[in-house]
C-alpha cells in the first residue's frame, strides 16, 4: 500500500479516536498536512480549524539549487544526530532554541485563558520536540530524545499553571508500536521518493 494512503488511514484512525471527546478548539500549523489532519479531527465536532502561523515546522535556510538527496541527508543528520543541540541551525536556518522561543508564547497564552477545557494543537515533529523539551525542563545543550511518529498524540495537562506531560507519542493506529519498526524519518524518505520519483540513500552518514 502506498505510504501516502497508509498515512491517510492513520489520520482517519486518529479522527475516529477523538470523535467522542469534547473539544473546545482546534489549532493548526498553516502547512498542508497539518491542516488536513486538523480538518479530519474537527469534522465530527463542527469546529473551525484556527490557523496559527507560529505552529509551523522548524524553518530551514536557503536550499535552492541543492540536490534532493543532499537535502534529505542533511535533514536526517539534523533530526538523528546526537551532535544536534538547541543551537544547531536547521539547514542553515532556525535552531530548536529559536523554534521554542517562537512556540512558547502560544502555549503561555493558552495557559492564561479560562475559556477552554480541552483543545487540540496540530503541529509537526520538530515543533513538538522543541515544546516537549520545554515541558520536560530540558535546558542544556542536549535535546529530549523522543520519537514523534506520524499522526501521534501528546497530551499536556495544565496543573495550576504548570504544564505536565501526560501522554507521549501515542498512535491510535498502533498503540503498542508493534507495526512501527522504522522511524518517522524512514517514513519521510518513502514519501519523498514516491512524491519526487527519486532514490534517496538511507544509509548512515
Amino acid at each position: 500500500m502506498p505510504v501516502g494512503e497508509v498515512r491517510g488511514q492513520q489520520i482517519e484512525a486518529l479522527g475516529d479516536l477523538m470523535a467522542s471527546i469534547q473539544l473546545d478548539a482546534i489549532y493548526a500549523s498553516p502547512l498542508g498536512r497539518a491542516q488536513a489532519t486538523a480538518r479530519t479531527i474537527a469534522r465530527p465536532h463542527g469546529l473551525a480549524v484556527q490557523t496559527v502561523e507560529d505552529l509551523r515546522e522548524i524553518v530551514p535556510g536557503d536550499v535552492v539549487g541543492i540536490e534532493m538527496a543532499q537535502i534529505f541527508a542533511a535533514v536526517r543528520a539534523f533530526f538523528s544526530s546526537p551532535e544536534t543541540t538547541w543551537d544547531t541551525p536547521y539547514l542553515g536556518g532556525e535552531t530548536y532554541r529559536a523554534l521554542r522561543d517562537r512556540a512558547w508564547p502560544f502555549f503561555e497564552a493558552l495557559v492564561r485563558r479560562t475559556d477552554w477545557e480541552r483543545v487540540v494543537v496540530v503541529a509537526h515533529g520538530g515543533f513538538n520536540n522543541a515544546v516537549l523539551g520545554g515541558v520536560l525542563g530540558v535546558e542544556g545543550p542536549r535535546l529530549a530524545n523522543v520519537e514523534q511518529d506520524f499522526g501521534c498524540v501528546n497530551i499536556i495537562d495544565i496543573v495550576g499553571e504548570v504544564p505536565v506531560l501526560r501522554l507521549l507519542n501515542f498512535t491510535a493506529y498502533d498503540p503498542l508500536k508493534t507495526g512501527l519498526p522504522t522511524t518517522s524519518m524512514e517514513v519521510l524518505r518513502r514519501l519523498l521518493e514516491a512524491g519526487f520519483h527519486v532514490r534517496l540513500d538511507d544509509r548512515p552518514e
